[in-house]
């Protein structure tokens, strides 16, 4: 029942309250007085909760990665959210899926969440962005994790996507050679260094050209080993230790982020260094990376769903980029791997953990 019904309805209450009369006429007008009073207390109270629960919009949350390995990122998309004035659980809802780093499990999953009528999809990786448009192609999706892979099959460009996909790109341009420069200015004497492919990532085949372009560039050639699976990821990093590779850069993929404890500690055990792009292997165990601060986009992408929410269609928000990359070295790593990093990059790095 709407506002206006239950406007109407009170009114119609009131008017049609029995007088009594005779002997208990003092007895009745007070006992009208207390009824219209509950009454009324009782509709607006009823009113008030339809109002609520009408204005309060909902956001169905897919990851590919597991919940403790989400939960910096959704975090930041929380804090972006408050800035916007949205508190969840009070003036909004977040309903959360993880697949745990199984690709099967995302369609499933984004079934399930559209089934709860969100009124905004928010996949976090493009795989989950992808699950939810093959189910629901035409409700709005905002991807915080976007790349040239999935242009032009979820958004015909980054300045005007045109359909139910938006969100922010997954890093800026030459930022992936930059991993190949990080891995020599850390291990300089380096003539072959490790690639750890999953063959299923959307991005791969962009990343693996885009470290192959830098190597060839600076005359070191690119070992590559693939892991599709968690169970695979042991075997692939013991290959690539055994072709001597002085380090192995790790792209990003949602397999590897949800087993990124896992790989760094892997790695260490077979005497390799990481290079990532992304910060939370760093603190994991790696040995260092360079690239987009997630937190920071996540709190952008909130500005995405608040325009949503609001009633602008997501193909007329252009996909921005990343403007804030950060350098993180783990000097733990580098004395278990017996590496000395340079007094210079450690003058430029944002944080180096002890």
């Amino acid at each position: 029942m709407r506002r206006r019904e239950f406007i109407s309805l009170l009114g119609s209450t009131a008017a049609a309250w029995p007088l009594a009369a005779g002997a208990h006429r003092r007895g009745a007008r007070m006992n009208w007085k207390r009824g219209i009073s509950t009454t009324a207390s009782v509709m607006l109270a009823l009113m008030l909760g339809v109002a609520s629960a009408e204005a309060r919009p909902r956001i169905a949350f897919l990851t590919l990665a597991g919940q403790q390995e989400d939960a910096p990122l959704i975090t930041g998309l929380g804090e972006g959210l408050r800035r916007l004035g949205y508190v969840e659980g009070r003036n909004l809802d977040i309903d959360y899926r993880y697949a745990n780093g199984d690709v099967a499990r995302l369609s499933p999953l984004a079934q399930e969440l559209i089934a709860l009528k969100p009124d905004v999809l928010f996949g976090s990786e493009p795989s989950a962005a992808r699950a939810f448009k093959s189910v629901a192609p035409t409700l709005s999706i905002v991807c915080p994790a976007l790349s040239d892979a999935v242009i032009p099959e979820l958004a015909a460009s980054y300045a005007r996507p045109g359909g139910s996909v938006t969100g922010i790109a997954q890093s800026v341009e030459g930022l992936t050679a930059k991993l190949v420069d990080l891995a020599l200015e850390i291990v300089p004497d380096a003539i072959r260094i490790g690639f750890l492919a999953n063959p299923s990532g959307y991005s791969m085949k962009l990343f693996a050209q885009s470290v192959g372009v830098g190597a060839h560039t600076r005359g070191i050639t690119v070992v590559t080993e693939q892991a599709s699976t968690r169970e695979e990821l042991a075997s692939a990093l013991d290959r690539l230790s055994k072709q001597e590779a002085r380090a192995v850069i790790v792209p990003v993929n949602g397999l590897f982020r949800a087993n990124r404890a896992r790989i760094a500690q892997l790695a260490v055990g077979a005497r390799l260094p990481i290079i990532v792009a992304e910060r939370r292997y760093t603190e994991a165990g790696g040995l260092a990376s360079y690239g987009v601060d997630e937190q920071a986009v996540y709190r952008r992408a909130a500005f995405y769903v608040d325009k949503i929410l609001k009633g602008t269609k997501p193909g007329d928000l252009p996909i921005e980029f990343p403007t804030k990359i950060e350098l993180i070295v783990n000097l733990k790593t580098a004395r278990a791997l017996g590496l000395t990093i340079p007094a210079s990059l450690l003058t430029r790095a944002d944080e180096v953990i002890e």
